[in-house]
């Protein structure tokens, strides 16, 4: 549904706002999907900018862990960082300070003012973004992470605008595309129409936002 509040995150919203539910909903067909209870690793795209999909990562790691899940938010997006800008925090050392330089896995882990969530941004924008998602290091700490947490979910750049979301789905469990109501342009799912038919996309499933 559309948020009025006027805030990013719904922990700033009354819990019985129709916006909180909506992000209820889908933790809850999300669980649905995971009917095993395993270990899920959840990312968050769209074809182009402003359609939504930072807001519905933040907010559904926040959902995730209210209902108890040790959850991890990625800010994945390494070209326009977002995360760190909602949650209060700054940028100046995350995903990649880790990989490029001397910062352990543990300095870049930032724990959250929600119980059960932590939140990892995208530090300082390199300059080869795509390279660094391909090194053996950015593989290794995604292991790590996963062994740690119940719920990692992964923002990261419009799929229409460059390759990183296709690499970061090598380590997803379920893909999330979000589209927006009176936003985005009908045309633009022939693109999603064909990569899911060559099968690149995964485990896809849409988020119809800002109804």
């Amino acid at each position: 549904g559309e948020n009025y509040s006027g805030h990013s995150l719904i922990t700033k919203q009354s819990v019985r706002s129709l916006v909180y539910e909506g992000f209820r909903t889908l933790r809850l067909n999300l669980n649905f999907l995971n009917r095993d209870n395993k270990k899920q690793v959840y990312l968050v795209t769209s074809t182009i900018g402003s359609e939504g999909k930072t807001y519905i990562a933040e907010n559904l790691s926040i959902v995730f862990a209210k209902s108890g899940k040790k959850t991890l938010v990625m800010g994945a997006d390494l070209r326009k960082p977002k995360i760190y800008a909602d949650f209060g925090i700054d940028n100046k050392i995350g995903i990649s300070s880790h990989i490029l330089s001397d910062n352990e896995l543990s300095e870049i882990i930032i724990s959250s003012e929600i119980e059960n969530l932590d939140i990892i941004v995208s530090g300082p924008s390199p300059d080869n973004p795509s390279d660094l998602l391909i090194s053996d290091k950015f593989r290794e700490m995604m292991e790590k992470l996963k062994k740690n947490y119940d719920i990692i979910i992964i923002d990261t750049p419009p799929l229409g605008l460059v390759s990183d979301s296709l690499t970061l789905m090598d380590f997803s469990d379920v893909n999330l595309y979000v589209t927006r109501q009176n936003f985005t342009k009908k045309g633009l799912l022939t693109y999603v129409n064909d990569m899911h038919r060559n099968d690149r996309l995964g485990n896809l499933h849409i988020v119809f936002n800002d109804v």
